[in-house]
């Protein structure tokens, strides 16, 4: 008999804890079926391996290649680990971002619109090399052309 009272004090206990979880994080089981960018991207590795692939094709590009000229293997190491980062970060990943803020680093630089785009299509084709299934390819294409203002530089009305 113990047993049972025992057993109806937990139950009267636990019910209402477990019934106040549900009512104060209503979205907690939703949250738990939906993946971020981060890992539907297939998570580090392959986002890694998707900026090691797209940097080296922003890299070669004739049209765009000045503005990496004069970087040694190690400043070209931290670009890209900063490009790694920053897409992890912006996807909804663990990584912390290392760089300065955009406009800072593209500062001064002259980029126009059909350079950005340049890169922006170095990324696309990136992706589709990777086979990055159509969803997620628009939602990362949709984070990077938002980024345009901080990288695009307007010239100065007079």
């Amino acid at each position: 008999m113990s047993l049972g009272r025992s057993h109806s004090a937990w139950l009267s206990f636990i019910l209402p804890m477990v019934i106040i979880v549900f009512l104060a994080f209503p979205g907690l089981s939703q949250a738990e079926t939906e993946k971020s960018l981060y890992e539907r991207l297939g998570g580090y590795d392959a986002i890694s391996a998707v900026v090691d692939r797209f940097l080296e094709k922003v890299w070669n590009d004739p049209e765009i290649s000045r503005f990496f000229i004069g970087m040694g293997t190690d400043t070209r190491n931290q670009l890209r680990q900063k490009n790694k980062n920053l897409m992890c970060h912006d996807t909804g990943g663990p990584c912390k971002i290392i760089s300065r803020p955009l406009e800072v680093a593209h500062a001064g630089l002259g980029i126009t619109e059909k350079e950005f785009n340049i890169v922006v299509n170095h990324l696309a084709s990136t992706l589709k090399e990777f086979k990055v299934p159509k969803p997620e390819h628009e939602e990362l294409m949709a984070k990077v052309r938002k980024l345009k203002p901080y990288i695009v530089e307007t010239k100065a009305k007079d």
